[in-house]
């Protein structure tokens, strides 16, 4: 086996508290079948997240990838930088952004399209990779308008895979067993910023959502499926239909296999308008959010910290004291999720 190369210390690496609790009911949606709008725009409001299945993506390109980047992250600390060393993006550790977050992991953070990763195997699977489940985001952006009513498919698709100059980036995390403590923290709990993100996972679990009620839940690997987000700005455009989903990472605990994991953020160009779609705003119905830019959502957000409210600046007074009102009466008696229904 290969020794692989991480930070040695947990110090400043928070622990987590892990309740002994079954794996999350992630709603399905199965990509092939009538009426998975439905329950795309299901998921998205009940919870801010679901699993794909039938999604289309080749499991041949995810496993290439797979296994070319666990043969990277294997390679001596100083030869992963040479491969991949980039800034803003390219290969990092242990820190997670520049205002202090830390965790378990390793990880390259790539643009879409971008070119700095040197190992040639690696590059042209991410390529590969990253085209197929970039289309699968494309759909999935089809399916939740569809699910909203909007007369247009498109209109959430054309700001992100058929945009120029859009937004979209490709991490990839690396999360070794940790022989130091159990729970410790891999990547701290977040909501993505962008559009959407779609996920997949080797066999490793780690990954954690929190429900409405405020409950942290594991979700169970699967790396057949494929694993859908909402972003800080889909949440914008829908007006709060679709919420954003706070997650989390464990790292795995000694003698466990490493989590590996590859997320697609589908974010839109700087300039893109992000505001509640007017379709949306009809019979007197306010936004609750300020417009704004995604450029200047993005360099608001990347201020923050991981575990910061990053929506509140932009949320407008009167209508958020409305909406919590109404947030905090359903929160009394949560509504535990559910699987949507699998065809």
């Amino acid at each position: 086996m290969v020794a692989i190369t991480v930070p040695c210390t947990i110090d400043q690496i928070p622990l987590v508290k892990c309740p002994k609790v079954a794996n999350a009911a992630v709603p399905t949606v199965d990509m092939s079948a009538p009426g998975a709008e439905a329950a795309v725009a299901e998921a998205c409001r009940g919870v801010g997240f679901f699993r794909a299945t039938n999604h289309g993506a080749p499991a041949a390109l995810a496993e290439a990838l797979e296994s070319r980047a666990a043969a990277f992250f294997a390679l001596p600390h100083r030869e992963k930088l040479e491969h991949a060393s980039a800034r803003p993006f390219g290969y990092g550790s242990k820190s997670i952004g520049s205002n202090g977050d830390v965790g378990w992991l390793e990880y390259l953070l790539l643009a879409v399209g971008s070119s700095s990763v040197q190992a040639s195997s690696l590059r042209a699977a991410l390529e590969e990779y990253t085209v197929a489940v970039r289309e699968v985001g494309g759909r999935v952006l089809e399916l939740m308008a569809e699910g909203l009513g909007l007369e247009d498919r498109g209109a959430l698709r054309r700001m992100v895979v058929d945009a120029a100059g859009s937004d979209e980036m490709v991490r990839v995390n690396h999360y070794p067993a940790c022989p130091l403590a159990s729970g410790v923290t891999g990547f701290g709990e977040h909501t993505d910023p962008q559009i959407i993100s779609v996920l997949r996972s080797n066999r490793t679990g780690g990954l954690q959502i929190m429900l409405r009620d405020g409950r942290w839940v594991p979700v169970a690997p699967d790396p057949d499926s494929l694993f859908v987000n909402v972003g800080d700005s889909l949440q914008v455009l829908t007006n709060g239909r679709f919420r954003s989903v706070k997650h989390r990472v464990v790292a795995p605990e000694a003698g466990k296999q490493a989590r590996l994991s590859v997320i697609y953020f589908g974010g839109p160009a700087a300039t893109q308008r992000i505001a509640p779609l007017p379709e949306l705003l009809r019979d007197g119905e306010q936004s609750l959010y300020r417009e704004f830019t995604w450029g200047e959502y993005k360099n608001a957000a990347y201020k923050t910290r991981l575990g910061d409210h990053r929506l509140g600046p932009f949320e407008l007074p009167a209508a958020n004291a409305e909406h919590h009102c109404s947030s905090s009466s359903k929160a009394v008696q949560p509504t535990p999720p559910h699987v949507a229904r699998v065809h």
